[in-house]
C-alpha cells in the first residue's frame, strides 16, 4: 500500500476483510477441507466480480495457475526467504536439539527430520502471535516460521535470541517464499496502475521456482521446495522433492544465461527443464506414493499440521482518477 500511494498519491485506498474456508475452518486440518484454494477462492471471486480490484498474497502461498480472467505480479523486493528455528529459550552452542518442533508444513517437516533426526513433530496452526503463545506456553520446545513473515511483522528485541536461521542447505524454501504476489483482472488499466512497484529480478527468480513445481503436478500441501537466484548474469534454481520422512529425495540444480533483457519465459523454461530432471531421479515416485495416501492418512504418518497457517484475508479498495480496487492479504508465515 505505501508503494502505491508513493507512486499515486491521488490513489484512495479502501481496505475490506475477506474471510476464506481456511481461515473459518480452524478445527481440522486443512488437508481435510480442500485442495490449495482454501485461502484464495473466496478472494478470486471477490477479484471476478470487481467487488475487488488487486488482491496482495505471500506468494508461496498461492496455486501455480490462476483462474481465467486474473493476473499475477510480484512487488516490491524479496523478503528473506529462509525459514527460521526459534527455541522456547535462547540456545547455547552446546545445546540439545528440541525434542518438540511445530510447524504446519509438510515441506519443513520432512527436512527438519532429517536435521533433527530424533524430534517429534508437531501440528502447528494459528498467526504468528499464536504460535508464539503456544511456544512460550511450553507446547512445543521449538517452532519453524518463514523469516519473511517475522520481518515483515518486526521481531521483537526478546526473540532474535531465540531465532536460528536454518540455511538453504539445510531448509529449502517454498516456491515464492519471501515474496509478495499481486493477483488481480487481466486488465491494461490495473497493469498500468501497478507496472511501477512490479519486481522484475523477483518475478524471474519466483517465476522458475513456481514453474519447477507447476511442472511437477505437486501443490502447496506437498514437500516440494524451489529456490532461484540472480547473480553474476546468471539465473540459478535449486529444487527439491522429498518424502515425507526425508529420506527419499530428489534434489537438482540448474543454470541459465541471464541479462537485463532476458524474459521470465526463460525462466519459466528452466524451471521446466530442472522439474524434467528430477523426474528422472524419481520425483514422479514420490508424489505417487504421497498422494496414493489419504490425506488425513499422510497427515498422521508424519504428525503434523497442513501446510498453510490461518490468517486473516484482507482486500483494499481504491478510488482515484485511474478508478482502481485493491486487496491485501496479510502475511502467512
Amino acid at each position: 500500500m505505501a508503494q502505491l500511494r508513493r507512486r499515486w498519491p491521488d490513489l484512495e485506498i479502501i481496505v475490506e476483510q475477506i474471510r476464506t474456508t481456511g481461515d473459518a475452518v480452524t478445527h481440522v486440518p486443512l488437508t481435510k477441507i480442500g485442495n490449495d484454494g482454501v485461502f484464495v477462492i473466496e478472494i478470486e471471486r471477490a477479484l471476478l466480480e470487481k467487488r475487488i480490484d488487486l488482491a496482495v498474497h505471500s506468494l508461496k502461498d498461492l496455486p501455480t495457475v490462476q483462474p481465467t480472467g486474473l493476473r499475477l505480479l510480484v512487488a516490491g523486493e524479496r523478503e528473506d526467504a529462509r525459514d527460521v528455528l526459534i527455541s522456547r529459550q535462547a540456545l547455547a552452542l552446546d545445546a540439545t536439539p528440541p525434542a518438540r518442533i511445530g510447524t504446519c508444513s509438510l515441506r519443513r517437516t520432512a527436512q527438519i527430520r532429517v536435521l533433527y533426526p530424533q524430534a517429534e513433530i508437531l501440528s502447528l496452526r494459528g498467526n504468528v502471535d499464536t504460535r508464539l503463545r503456544k511456544l512460550d506456553a511450553g507446547e512445543y520446545d521449538a517452532i519453524i516460521l518463514a523469516a519473511a513473515g517475522l520481518h515483515r511483522l518486526g521481531v521483537p528485541a526478546d526473540l532474535s535470541a531465540r531465532m536460528t536461521y536454518l540455511s538453504f542447505e539445510q531448509v529449502l524454501p517454498a516456491p515464492g517464499q519471501g515474496a509478495l504476489g499481486l493477483e488481480l483482472r487481466d486488465e491494461p488499466e490495473l497493469l498500468e496502475l501497478l507496472a511501477p512497484i512490479t519486481n522484475r529480478a523477483a518475478q524471474m527468480t519466483t517465476s522458475a521456482e513456481r514453474m519447477f513445481m507447476r511442472r511437477l503436478g505437486a501443490g502447496c500441501y506437498l514437500p516440494v521446495a524451489a529456490y532461484a537466484t540472480l547473480a553474476e548474469k546468471e539465473l540459478r534454481l535449486d529444487g527439491l522433492v522429498t518424502s515425507l520422512d526425508g529420506c527419499d529425495q530428489a534434489r537438482v540444480r540448474g543454470s541459465v544465461p541471464w541479462t537485463a533483457k532476458s524474459s521470465v519465459e526463460l525462466a519459466e523454461r528452466l524451471g521446466v527443464a530442472l522439474a524434467e530432471q528430477a523426474l528422472e531421479q524419481g520425483a514422479g515416485r514420490i508424489i505417487a506414493d504421497l498422494l496414493q495416501y489419504p490425506q488425513t492418512d499422510r497427515m498422521q504418518e508424519v504428525s503434523t499440521a497442513p501446510l498453510m497457517p490461518v490468517d486473516e484475508d484482507y482486500s483494499i479498495r481504491g478510488k482515484s482518477n485511474k478508478s482502481s480496487d485493491l486487496a491485501q492479504e496479510q502475511q502467512h508465515a
